[in-house]
């Protein structure tokens, strides 16, 4: 038990370094290494997407199910995805932090497995659904669109 003791303190460590290792002078938001590796143009968000899906490799390596190793990977995405964004994606590198949200899960299903395994799914399942309404509102604000258009011009 001691070594996963050990293992589950370099993993956190090691999130800690890439998500909140230091601190902007007068202010409590904390940014680490994710957000400075992002900063390099082109494939910067690419690199930390890279290194940030060693906790999925991790997870795998612990025999997660699915559904948390899924989440992980959406953790992952959503970091790599928005991250891109000038500005915006760097704002949200320094609030999101995938590294440590993936360190927690992992501690997450060594303590309680069913648990994470509970939450992973409702998780995935409600971004299931998000997605399923915002295609759908998309779909919808295409249709009114071209019927707009076709109604002005004929």
């Amino acid at each position: 038990m001691m070594d996963n003791d050990h293992n589950t303190q370099n993993v956190t460590r090691l999130a800690e370094w890439l998500d909140s290792r230091f601190t902007i002078p007068g202010t409590n938001i904390r940014f680490g290494l994710d957000p400075i590796i992002s900063l390099i143009p082109g494939a910067g968000d690419w690199l930390a997407g890279m290194i940030s899906s060693y906790f999925i490799l991790l997870g795998v390596r612990a025999d997660l199910p699915p559904s948390v190793l899924l989440r992980m990977g959406f953790n992952v995405l959503l970091d790599i995805v928005i991250g891109s964004i000038p500005l915006l994606g760097d704002l949200f590198d320094v609030s999101w932090k995938a590294n440590l949200r993936n360190a927690e899960l992992l501690e997450e299903y060594q303590n309680d497995a069913q648990s994470a395994e509970q939450h992973s799914r409702w998780m995935l399942w409600s971004i299931a659904a998000v997605l399923i309404l915002l295609i759908i509102g998309l779909l919808l604000l295409i249709g009114w669109l071209i019927a707009s258009l076709f109604e002005a011009l004929f």
